[in-house]
């Protein structure tokens, strides 16, 4: 199944829970930048991007941290902003803007608690997990009653595998926060092993509950994923088209309703959905598919596979879950997006990569490739529909 991860929902002040599993996958260490052509526009009045406007508000901002740059409160507001902006645009130039707002404080082993806090979310966005969980450990270590350091924390977790640590910080999480938002930190890991009852226990509180819209979003595709683990695609889309009426900008939720109709092979649907939002790219491959199964290697499959050429040429990665599915359906090359999902299963863990590798290593026929997804699946005891599928066919 074609998967990305959540975008960010801003719960309890600063990012929340689906705000951490963001899909930022940044500069890969073993693919050495190389120099790329200049471009120069043929004509002098040519237009080579267009730009949001400065906000008045923001610019007075940064002023008054340039003159004073040691004001941390007013470095974490502007840091914040971009952080959003990201959300928002799926761009991960925020993030960089981010981390350059918090650079006096960036190095220091012990900086202030909003700063590492921040500095932890944009570790994990840029997968660099390991450096996050230092600094969330550190975190709640000194603030045991930040409820945001807990959800960020039981994000890394969740992504990385380890499980107690999770449900240790959802644990903490319930002591803090409203029972919808302790009830949708814990369902992803009651939901590995029992779905159907994860989502009847989150639907009950979500019915019972009267939350702000980021939090309300956030809890309807938690129950649209789960509905999707236990096979049942129509109430999948109503909870996503019910995510997508609270929060229209949800990348996350977007590309999950994508999925589900491709799944069901409405391909117009699908293609209507993400029409005119091909500056993501986790939208933008979605819409190369669709096109490649329509019969037409057009304008999005060109543009995705320029994408994919460029980050290279930078030495970046493009998102592996995209690049390993362009690879697997469009290029039609299982052997190599299933090297691709294999590479993506080393950073992270969660049920999407999962699926992922197996649909890659079964159209590869390879059973080696697919062999770290099926002792996580037995060591947890995970009961998936799409998995299970995928994972048949290997048999």
């Amino acid at each position: 199944m074609l998967r990305g991860r959540k975008q960010q929902v801003f719960a309890l002040g600063v990012v929340g829970l689906a705000g951490a599993l963001t899909v930022a996958a940044f500069a890969a260490p073993e693919r050495a930048a190389r120099e790329t052509p200049t471009y120069l526009p043929a004509r002098a009045d040519a237009v080579i991007a267009r730009v949001p406007e400065r906000d008045p508000d923001e610019v007075a901002q940064r002023r008054a941290l340039a003159a004073s740059p040691e004001r941390v409160e007013l470095a974490v507001e502007l840091a914040r902003e971009d952080i959003a902006r990201y959300r928002r645009l799926s761009d991960p130039r925020y993030l960089g803007r981010a981390q350059a707002t918090l650079a006096r404080w960036w190095q220091l082993p012990a900086p202030p608690p909003e700063v590492l806090l921040l500095r932890a979310t944009i570790e994990q966005s840029i997968h660099e997990f390991a450096a996050a969980r230092a600094d969330l450990d550190r975190l709640v270590a000194e603030r045991p009653d930040d409820a945001q350091a807990h959800l960020v924390r039981a994000v890394v977790t969740t992504i990385t595998a380890d499980y107690p640590a999770a449900r240790e910080s959802c644990e903490a999480v319930a002591r803090l926060a409203s029972p919808l938002v302790a009830s949708t930190c814990t369902a992803p890991l009651l939901g590995l092993r029992e779905p159907a009852d994860a989502y009847r226990h989150l639907q009950a509180v979500y019915m019972r509950s009267r939350p702000d819209a980021g939090v309300r979003g956030w809890a309807l595709t938690e129950l649209a994923e789960l509905a999707i683990q236990s096979g049942d695609l129509n109430d999948a889309q109503l909870h996503l088209h019910q995510a997508l009426a609270v929060d229209d900008g949800d990348a996350y939720a977007r590309n999950l309703l994508a999925d589900v109709l491709l799944d069901q092979r409405e391909l117009d649907a699908a293609k209507q959905l993400l029409a005119g939002r091909e500056a993501i790219d986790s939208h933008l491959v979605r819409l190369a598919i669709i096109e490649h199964l329509q019969g037409s290697d057009g304008t999005a499959v060109r543009a995705m596979r320029e994408r994919i050429a460029a980050a290279a040429e930078r030495g970046d990665r493009i998102h592996l879950r995209e690049e390993a599915r362009f690879a697997l359906i469009v290029d039609a090359a299982p052997a190599r997006a299933a090297k691709i999902a294999g590479d993506n299963w080393g950073v992270q863990k969660e049920l999407a990569d999962a699926r992922l590798l197996a649909e890659c290593a079964a159209a590869a026929h390879d059973r080696d490739a697919a062999a770290p997804v099926l002792a996580w699946a037995t060591a947890n005891g995970v009961r998936d529909a799409w998995l299970k599928r995928a994972l048949g066919e290997l048999q």
